[in-house]
């Protein structure tokens, strides 16, 4: 046993006090028993602490339970991955009617839609629907050609939970709720924001850019449109912990409930799209797929830092969530070392050494703008090498910047990206006009507007 299972709940408790955080929660299955702990508070306003009932945001890991949706409904017969989304939804309209002939439901599922759709802006709660969203979609642009490449893509997975919504004649909310809490026994868990008075919640904190502290964040949601992706959607460690389990006893919860056949939790969890970058990463349906056999995914938020993990090589689990944006110093601290020990290793991988005798003489190919909904990044040269400003396209969080930062120098990387102090970029190669089309970074793609 770990040595951090064999004592839980101060290994989070000592993470915390290090590294600052506002709260965390984090519940462990090492393959025969469960293991829980919590310290901090879940409201910097009232001091009140994190109790192991406390629900907690878990962002954009609400994608797994959207997948999941979607392959129920491949269970009954409802729909096929390879179907066209058109066929099942004859009003969409997107802005290239190219693509709308030729998205698939599976590219919902995988980001390889190609569909320009990260974030947007929030109309308030009256325009907040998730068909509000849909209805927006016809004013995206696209990144890519449907099937060219994945870059993640919120508006795409809002997009499968309509299509969940329409086939299914009822509510994201409620088809959630009903096919997949509900029958997992998951009672510490809302997707219906009108629920919050029957739980104990979390509040995120967001930090200050001109003070470096944490403070409440003043908007605890993102656009409840994007409800799919992971906007509302709110549960306890020990119960995102028992979905995991669902998926590891391909379908059966543990109160032995199947809410999906073992063959729809097996193509899951398969490889279907390589990342720009992170390289090591690639995409299942729902499922993102790291070194070692790990299966995970990430959540964000106005103060949401939550991660969420299994290993079916080991049938072991592990979630952490978190109500500040710096909770990723938690989870280093608690949950990496136990991914290493089940995965020997292979994750999380060694990052990449620093080469600068590996900048390019010719830096044009490089030079320019690259943009997506809700990132712009600018490529200059400086003192001989590259460097990059960057900045957000709407501002989405309390702390979001939308002006273009100070040039950052980008230093390369033993394997052929670029680091802008914590932020990795990667160029796609050189297309006929000699220039880079597009950036990965952070599983997104920017592509060239000059």
């Amino acid at each position: 046993m770990s040595d951090i299972l064999a004592d839980l709940t101060s290994a989070v408790a000592d993470a915390v006090t290090a590294t600052g955080a506002t709260g965390a929660s984090v519940a462990v299955w090492d393959g025969t028993q469960t293991h829980a702990a919590v310290a901090g508070i879940r409201n910097s306003a009232t001091g009140d602490p994190v109790s192991l009932d406390t629900l907690m945001h878990i962002g954009s890991i609400t994608k797994i339970f959207n997948a999941t949706l979607v392959m129920q409904m491949v269970d009954d017969g409802l729909v096929q991955l390879g179907d066209p989304v058109s066929r099942h939804l004859p009003d969409l309209r997107l802005k290239d009617p190219g693509a709308l002939q030729a998205i698939t439901v599976g590219m919902l599922l995988n980001h390889t839609s190609g569909i320009d759709g990260m974030i947007l802006p929030d109309h308030g709660p009256d325009l907040e629907r998730v068909e509000d969203a849909v209805q927006r979609m016809a004013d995206l642009d696209q990144l890519l050609a449907p099937g060219g490449g994945p870059s993640y893509s919120n508006i795409a997975v809002v997009l499968a939970g309509y299509l969940a919504q329409r086939l299914r004649g009822a509510s994201w909310y409620a088809l959630v709720k009903e096919r997949i809490l509900r029958p997992l026994g998951l009672d510490h868990a809302l997707v219906d924001l009108t629920e919050i008075p029957l739980f104990r919640v979390s509040v995120g904190d967001v930090t200050d850019p001109a003070t470096g502290q944490l403070v409440r964040t003043t908007r605890p949601f993102l656009p409840m449109s994007f409800a799919p992706a992971g906007a509302t959607m709110m549960m306890s460690a020990q119960d995102l912990l028992s979905f995991g389990r669902a998926h590891l006893n391909g379908g059966v919860g543990v109160n032995g409930v199947r809410i999906l056949s073992e063959d729809s939790t097996r193509l899951m969890q398969r490889p279907t799209a390589d990342v720009v970058e992170p390289k090591i990463l690639k995409w299942g349906l729902g499922w993102q797929i790291l070194p070692g056999g790990l299966l995970g995914h990430g959540g964000g938020g106005p103060g949401v830092a939550s991660q969420f993990y299994i290993h079916p090589a080991t049938g072991k689990a592990v979630v952490i969530l978190t109500n500040c944006d710096t909770g990723g110093g938690v989870a280093a601290k608690v949950v990496m070392p136990l991914l290493a020990d089940w995965t020997e290793g292979a994750f999380p991988a060694t990052p990449p050494e620093p080469a600068t005798d590996l900048m390019p003489t010719d830096l044009s190919p490089y030079l320019g703008d690259y943009r997506n909904n809700s990132i712009n990044v600018q490529i200059v040269a400086q003192a001989g090498g590259l460097a990059a400003r960057m900045g957000a396209a709407t501002r989405f969080y309390d702390n979001t910047s939308t002006e273009l930062s100070p040039a950052l120098p980008l230093t390369p990387l033993s394997d052929g990206a670029f680091s802008a102090g914590p932020q990795v970029i990667r160029f796609m190669s050189p297309d006929a006009s000699g220039l880079s089309p597009g950036v990965g970074a952070g599983c997104l793609l920017l592509m060239r507007v000059r």
